[in-house]
């Protein structure tokens, strides 16, 4: 009786066990597309007030900041900015989620890597969409519009992106 059960034993884990692997195999192509980049949150780290002192950012993160408040002792951070690039010529989505008053709200902008404007986001609109060229650098930078007061309102705020097409 005990030779039974354990054989009845082992044939089931070595058929759950298989069926497990199989499993795995099957749904790694699924996952093969991903990259450690595209599911991690993180915050910002200062100083990040500047094209210089960008934040490095890839594009399927999120990325967690303030503004409002001191950032480096004796700097107050009216401005975040993050720097990426874009590895295919894609559409990307800009998401921000975060604060909003009667007279103030969050406001986003991409540069190219001179530093010119390309794209900012509009009307309290908490989302920017952008055409980008394979292998160029671009910088995201995040403020208050039409901004902040020192000793004023603290904006938390959260960016993420997701490629369009």
């Amino acid at each position: 009786m005990k030779k039974a059960v354990f054989s009845t034993l082992g044939l089931a884990l070595l058929l759950s066990t298989s069926t497990a692997v199989a499993s795995a195999q099957e749904a790694a192509p699924a996952t093969n597309g991903l990259t450690p980049s595209s599911v991690l949150e993180y915050h910002e780290q200062e100083p990040n007030d500047s094209f210089e002192q960008a934040n490095y950012y890839f594009i399927g993160d999120a990325v967690i900041g303030r503004l409002g408040t001191e950032g480096v002792p004796g700097v107050w951070e009216a401005y975040d900015v993050y720097k990426f690039k874009a590895f295919e010529s894609q559409e990307v989505h800009f998401t921000i989620q975060g604060d909003r008053t009667s007279d103030s709200w969050l406001q986003m902008t991409v540069y190219d890597s001179n530093g010119t404007k390309i794209k900012r986001s509009r009307d309290g609109r908490y989302f920017l969409d952008v055409e980008l060229e394979k292998g160029k650098e671009y910088y995201l930078a995040v403020e208050v519009f039409p901004g902040l007061q020192f000793g004023g309102r603290i904006f938390d705020y959260k960016v993420s992106s997701e490629v369009v097409r």
